[in-house]
């Protein structure tokens, strides 16, 4: 299932999809819990739904006409009689992410090319081949600045967004700033933080460990080990907390201390957290 919250003149509301072609998604008010409105089209695969400029929702589509093998972007104005506008892409997209300002849209397929558009006019920007497996999770700084991927293969890529833009592309054209090898199974969450007047990357994979990484040197920080595999996480941001969701429905609470000495890689073990019950299946 997907879930993105949605502000729209001074309402909140919040959209949840699921990757069915039965349930598609549906729009509630956060206050009153009222149903404001259903699209039943929707097959939105994980992290595939995203709320743009608070105006429109996008979605990623893994099946085309009942297939499997095909794939669109489809784009549904918020509270407005207009017609879904569809994209039809080259393979199946999974992840998606843009920019805070909305122009630019970006995409992770399954054979591990990445794909920018520019959401203004619709047009394919850039294709390039990002992993060697399929894209799980795509984020963009907090700036905007870069743009980091993350693969099934455990790896994680950080990518200058100057250099993708990039028209004129020479022989030496490279947007690869950081390749960080450190998750032994498929990466589960991504999350852009500032901390300390730096930017961090935290990471979490299948392989029981959520990773801080420094986002300008590539420097892994801090590594969260944990007894099961982490499927989730997320970030409170005032008090510091770090919740990992895991397979079997516990969330871990642990406070996010990062230091940047040289050489430090610090390591936390999951019977140092907190640990949050009630959930019988997978954090999703």
């Amino acid at each position: 299932m997907n879930m993105v919250q949605v502000v729209e003149e001074r309402e909140a509301l919040v959209a949840c999809s699921d990757q069915s072609m039965r349930i598609g998604v549906t729009i509630w008010d956060m206050e009153t819990g009222e149903k404001m409105f259903h699209i039943p089209t929707c097959c939105s695969p994980p992290l595939g739904l995203l709320c743009l400029r608070n105006q429109f929702l996008v979605a990623s589509q893994l099946n085309k006409h009942g297939s499997i093998g095909g794939g669109s972007i489809v784009v549904w104005p918020l509270n407005k009689p207009h017609q879904p506008i569809m994209n039809n892409t080259v393979e199946a997209i999974g992840p998606l992410s843009c920019t805070k300002d909305g122009i630019y849209l970006v995409g992770g397929g399954l054979s591990g090319n990445a794909y920018i558009w520019n959401v203004i006019n619709g047009k394919l920007l850039k294709t390039w081949t990002a992993h060697y497996k399929s894209l799980k999770h795509i984020i963009f700084s907090n700036d905007d600045s870069l743009l980091v991927s993350g693969s099934a293969d455990g790896m994680l890529c950080v990518w200058s967004m100057i250099r993708l833009l990039d028209v004129e592309e020479s022989e030496s054209w490279n947007p690869l700033l950081h390749h960080l090898p450190g998750h032994m199974s498929s990466i589960t969450g991504l999350l852009a933080t500032p901390c300390n007047g730096y930017s961090f990357i935290i990471s979490s994979a299948l392989d029981g460990t959520c990773k801080v990484w420094d986002f300008m040197t590539g420097k892994l920080v801090q590594t969260q080990g944990y007894p099961l595999a982490i499927t989730c996480i997320t970030l409170h941001q005032v008090e510091s907390l770090l919740f990992c969701g895991a397979e079997n429905g516990t969330i871990f609470v642990n406070k996010l201390d990062i230091g940047l000495e040289e050489g430090l890689n610090s390591i936390i073990r999951g019977n140092q957290s907190h640990e949050l019950k009630g959930h019988r299946y997978s954090i999703t």
